[in-house]
């Protein structure tokens, strides 16, 4: 029994470091992503949304300087001279300043690659709400209200603003492979070039199709081996088939596959009702079946229908066979009378 209690002792104790260093770790992650109680900042809701101030009123460079500016304490107290004198010394809007500068984040702060000027973007006919249409809503200015790179190109084609790397870019070029086009890159280039979140890496930025197809016509992906040609490809086609369409068109499998059948293709296939049709090929070209068996003996030899009242022209076979009578093969849609006469 004492062994016991001593393990119940040390039981209980790991479950209590366990439980304050998850306390601990929720804590830590509440305050970095700002859960609970929000520090003291400027809210663009109060001041754009509720107050109406424009924004060249804080961002006076806006629209005659590359950097827009930031407010300055002056600025703030035309208004927070007589509003601050009422709060509490944490909350006065001398808490966002430091030795006369604006404490800011710069959450959305454009690294030295980028090259962008507020005056030639605000100082024409553009609003400042094209750019930040949602800063008026937000009490805190974070990551997520900046604008992606499909954003600023989709504009640049629409106002017919250049559209070239160095329009924007310091160092990126078309003819300089970005950083990420090093380590097992060839290896990587696929996934990526599927990726429709991409940025840096978009292919049409430096690339056209044709030198895509022109590579992989002398050079096959990794996992095109014999194993995979003879065993594998057809399951992979039916579980990303527009992957296969980048290099494939329906033709060149149908051109294969007219002298080479499927490996499972065997004697008695999907038999007794004969669906293995559908289980890949639905739905069925206009063809029907004879895409494939244009000289199987049994269906040159469909048997007749019979010659009484019920089988006449224009009978829908359906009403009966495959429900209450039975049906020998997998009904692909095809007119029934296209083989039984």
């Amino acid at each position: 029994m004492a062994l016991l209690s001593e393990r119940t002792r040390r039981g209980w104790s790991l479950a209590a470091v366990a439980l304050g260093m998850s306390f601990l770790g929720a804590c830590m992650i509440a305050d970095m992503f700002g859960a609970g109680t929000r520090a003291f900042a400027f809210s663009h809701a109060k001041h754009v949304g509720l107050e109406k101030l424009a924004c060249i009123n804080c961002h006076a460079e806006a629209k005659r300087a590359d950097s827009p500016g930031m407010p300055a304490p002056d600025a703030c107290n035309v208004c927070h001279a007589e509003i601050d004198a009422k709060k509490p010394a944490g909350r006065r809007v001398a808490e966002l300043f430091e030795a006369g500068t604006y404490r800011a984040a710069h959450a959305m702060r454009l690294g030295t690659e980028i090259v962008f000027s507020h005056q030639k973007h605000a100082g024409g006919a553009n609003d400042c709400s094209a750019c930040h249409a949602a800063i008026g809503t937000n009490d805190a200015v974070d990551a997520d209200l900046a604008l992606t790179m499909a954003e600023c190109t989709t504009c640049h084609t629409a106002q017919k603003a250049p559209s070239n790397c160095s329009a924007c870019h310091t160092e990126i070029r078309a003819d300089v492979a970005p950083s990420t086009h090093a380590n097992l890159w060839t290896k990587r280039h696929g996934r990526c070039a599927r990726d429709s979140e991409k940025t840096v890496d978009r292919c049409e930025f430096c690339h056209r199709e044709q030198s895509c197809l022109a590579c992989h016509r002398s050079e096959s992906p990794e996992n095109h081996t014999p194993q995979w040609l003879t065993h594998g490809h057809g399951a992979t086609a039916t579980l990303d088939r527009g992957n296969c369409a980048a290099c494939h068109q329906p033709e060149s499998c149908n051109r294969c596959h007219r002298d080479t059948l499927p490996m499972s293709h065997v004697a008695d296939f999907g038999a007794p009702r004969d669906n293995h049709c559908i289980t890949c090929h639905f739905p069925l070209s206009s063809e029907g079946c004879s895409a494939c068996h244009r000289d199987t003996p049994s269906h040159r030899l469909a048997t007749r229908k019979p010659r009484d009242p019920f089988h006449v022209t224009g009978t829908n076979c359906r009403q009966c066979h495959g429900i209450s009578a039975p049906l020998p093969h997998v009904d692909n849609g095809d007119d029934c009378n296209a083989c039984h006469h």
